[in-house]
């Protein structure tokens, strides 16, 4: 298991962009209308337009858990016996390849299949 993704949910896409470029001092890969996303080593830091109306009352932060695809859904399992809820199952849009879930405590993760 490795992390491969760590994204912000945030309301404003332009303002936000703006911000990480300069602070990171480079561009974003990769740039979708509702995402951007940028390249730091071995990790993929990311921002997703919050247009689904989530009210936000922690860090808005998703870390992304990457597994062999016949690992997935024992993971979701996994987290599902201790509590945590599917919040939407995309596993098999092959834009996500993942499984978004909320901890016990509303925490956001997704478990996604090796892109």
């Amino acid at each position: 298991m490795k992390i491969r993704t760590v994204y912000f949910k945030v309301n404003d896409m332009a303002k936000a962009v703006s911000f990480w470029t300069d602070f990171l001092g480079m561009p974003p890969v990769k740039t979708f209308a509702k995402y951007h996303e940028w390249r730091i080593q071995e990790l993929n830091f990311g921002l997703a337009l919050n247009d689904f109306g989530d009210k936000w009352a922690g860090a808005n932060c998703a870390p992304v858990f990457e597994f062999k695809d016949e690992e997935v859904l024992s993971w979701v399992a996994k987290a599902k016996s201790l509590g945590a809820k599917v919040i939407l199952d995309a596993l098999d849009d092959p834009e996500l390849l993942s499984v978004v879930m909320a901890d016990p405590w509303g925490n956001e993760f997704e478990l996604s299949k090796f892109h």
